[in-house]
């Protein structure tokens, strides 16, 4: 069965496009929400989540005008965090690093080369539980017989990626 959309539900469309849209946004400018949460008090990050859970929730039951609603309330739940952040003296990743989350709660800020982590100590220094590498860095623990076995697979055009194992 085909749904068709009202003319109703053009609002909402726009709406939860244009909050997707700033949400890659904010994953692009600040690492996405995990290194928001990192950069400003936990009070604030459980009032977040607790707005999120709303959000979520009133995506699956609640009507479209309250579903406008609650996009708006996530924006100012983003735009608190962010001017929290600001406040408590973090800054925006620059184009040239990007922000990876690893295990459980660590961040990794990269950039491409060794000459630039003492920018990165500078501008992301105060950042907690976050640890700053050089893409040239991570390469040097690439063992040659890592490099070998990829290049192999390439060459019998297999796909060389590998997986996290978790072991128990």
């Amino acid at each position: 069965m085909i749904r068709m959309t009202s003319y109703k539900d053009k609002p909402f469309n726009e709406a939860i496009s244009s909050f997707r849209l700033y949400e890659a946004e904010i994953k692009s400018k600040w690492g996405g929400r995990k290194r928001l949460f990192k950069c400003v008090d936990v009070q604030l990050e459980i009032k977040f989540c607790k707005a999120e859970i709303l959000f979520e929730e009133s995506l699956v039951s609640a009507h479209r005008d309250k579903k406008i609603q609650m996009i708006d309330m996530m924006n100012r739940a983003y735009a608190a965090l962010i001017n929290k952040a600001i406040e408590n003296g973090h800054k925006e990743l620059s184009q040239d690093h990007r922000c990876y989350q690893f295990d459980k709660d660590k961040i990794a800020i990269v950039c491409d080369y060794d000459s630039e982590l003492p920018l990165m100590k500078n501008l992301y220094g105060k950042d907690k539980n976050v640890i700053l590498y050089s893409v040239e860095e991570l390469f040097r623990f690439v063992t040659p017989s890592y490099m070998d076995m990829k290049l192999i697979l390439k060459k019998r055009d297999i796909d060389g990626t590998f997986i996290k194992v978790k072991y128990k």
